[in-house]
C-alpha cells in the first residue's frame, strides 16, 4: 500500500494544484498538507482525509484508496459537513461575494435556487463559491455540501442547504428538496430552467496587485512595492489579466526574477510563466462555444473588431472577452492560448481546433 503522503502528493499534482490552492479548497492549513506529504504526519484524522478528498474532487475509488492509506478504511455514508471555518474574504471579491450571497438568500421564495458562476479558467469561481457557502453557514446556519463526486449527496430537508458543484446537477434534486440551493461553477451557462447566470470577471487592477503581493510575500517575505517597481507590478497584472490563478503562479517567479525582468518575459510570451494546467484550461474554454462563437473569438484575437455580432455576449459571459471603454478586447492569456500552435487540426494561422481534455 502506498504511503498516505505520497498518494496525497500524486493526487494534488495530478489535479494541477499547489499546496496553497489545495489548502484553500479543502479548508485545511498549508502546514498540515506539507506535514502529510513529507511524512511528518502519518495518521491524519478522518475529517482531514474527507476534506482533502473533497478539495481534490476525488472519485469514490480514489477517495477510498486515500482513506485506506490514512488508516481510515471504509466510506462514510454521512453527508460532508460545512467548511471548517471562515478564512476571511478573498482579496478583491467583497462585492461579488455579497452579491452572490444575496442572490441565494434574498428575493421571492427566499432567493435563487440555481446559480451558475461562469468565467474563464483561473478567475476564481470555485474559491468564490466556497467562500460564500462558508459565510452562509457561519452567518445563517445553513448546511453546506461541497460535493465533487458523481454520487447523489445526502441532504437534510429540515434546514436550508447550499450545494457547491462543478458539473451539471440533476434537476430532480431541486424538485425533491425545497430548501436546497445549488451553486454551479462552470465555463458556460448550463441552460437549465430557473438558472441565474453569475459571470465572474477578472480582478480590478488595484485588487490584482494586492493579490499578487500576497502570493509574492510567501516566497519573498521581504519584498516591498516601491516607486521603482510600481509600474512593473501594474504591467504584470495587466499582462496576466488579473486572473487569480495566473497571479499566484507568476508570484513564484519572484524568487528568481525582478518584477521588471518578469514583465519582459511575459511580454515576449504571455503563457511562459504560467502553468501548463492553466494553459490547457484556457484552451478548453473554447469547447463551450459553437463554431460561430469560436470563429469570432479567433478573429478578435487576431485584432478584428466584432462590430455588433450577437456572439459577443456569449464570449463575455464565458469571461473570454471584456469591455475596454467603447470596445471589446480578448484577454491577453486567452489570446495567447488561442493563437499558440498546438498539435491537431487548425484554422488558418495556426489556431488549434482541438483542445486538451
Amino acid at each position: 500500500m502506498r504511503e498516505f503522503g505520497e498518494l496525497l502528493r500524486t493526487h494534488r499534482i495530478g489535479a494541477g494544484l499547489t499546496q496553497q490552492q489545495l489548502a484553500d479548497f479543502a479548508m485545511v492549513s498549508v502546514r498540515a498538507i506539507r506535514d502529510l506529504e513529507c511524512g511528518r504526519t502519518r495518521s491524519p484524522r478522518a475529517e482531514t482525509v474527507r476534506l482533502l478528498s473533497d478539495g481534490l474532487r476525488l472519485d469514490e475509488e480514489s477517495r477510498a484508496d486515500l482513506q485506506q492509506a490514512g488508516g481510515r478504511a471504509g466510506r462514510s455514508a454521512v453527508a460532508p459537513p460545512a467548511p471548517a471555518g471562515p478564512a476571511g474574504l478573498i482579496v478583491g471579491r467583497e462585492v461579488e461575494a455579497a452579491a452572490l450571497a444575496a442572490s441565494l438568500t434574498e428575493g421571492p421564495g427566499g432567493g435563487q435556487r440555481l446559480v451558475t458562476v461562469t468565467g474563464v479558467s483561473g478567475v476564481g469561481k470555485t474559491r468564490l463559491a466556497l467562500e460564500v457557502a462558508g459565510d452562509l453557514h457561519f452567518r445563517h446556519g445553513w448546511s453546506v455540501l461541497w460535493h465533487p463526486s458523481q454520487t447523489v449527496p445526502s441532504i437534510d430537508d429540515d434546514q436550508d442547504t447550499v450545494l457547491v458543484i462543478d458539473r451539471r446537477p440533476d434537476p430532480r434534486l431541486l424538485e425533491a428538496h425545497p430548501r436546497l440551493r445549488v451553486v454551479v461553477t462552470a465555463l458556460a451557462p448550463l441552460g437549465l430552467p430557473g438558472e441565474q447566470v453569475f459571470p465572474l470577471s477578472p480582478l480590478a487592477d488595484d485588487d490584482a496587485v494586492r493579490l499578487l503581493l500576497t502570493h509574492v510575500h510567501r516566497v519573498r517575505p521581504a519584498f516591498k512595492p516601491e516607486p521603482a517597481n510600481q509600474a512593473a507590478l501594474m504591467g504584470l497584472v495587466h499582462e496576466l489579466d488579473g486572473l487569480p490563478s495566473a497571479l499566484e503562479f507568476a508570484a513564484g517567479w519572484f524568487m528568481v526574477y525582478s518584477p521588471q525582468h518578469l514583465l519582459e518575459r511575459l511580454r515576449s510570451n504571455p503563457l511562459d510563466p504560467t502553468s501548463a494546467h492553466l494553459r490547457d484550461s484556457l484552451r478548453r474554454s473554447l469547447s463551450t462555444l459553437d463554431d460561430d462563437g469560436r470563429a469570432l473569438l479567433v478573429r478578435m484575437a487576431e485584432g478584428e473588431d466584432p462590430g455588433h455580432s450577437p456572439y459577443v455576449g456569449e464570449l463575455c459571459v464565458r469571461g473570454l472577452v471584456r469591455r475596454a471603454g467603447p470596445r471589446y478586447e480578448v484577454l491577453s492569456l486567452v489570446r495567447a492560448a488561442v493563437l499558440e500552435p498546438v498539435s491537431g487540426p487548425h484554422f488558418a494561422g495556426g489556431v488549434a481546433l482541438t483542445w486538451p481534455v
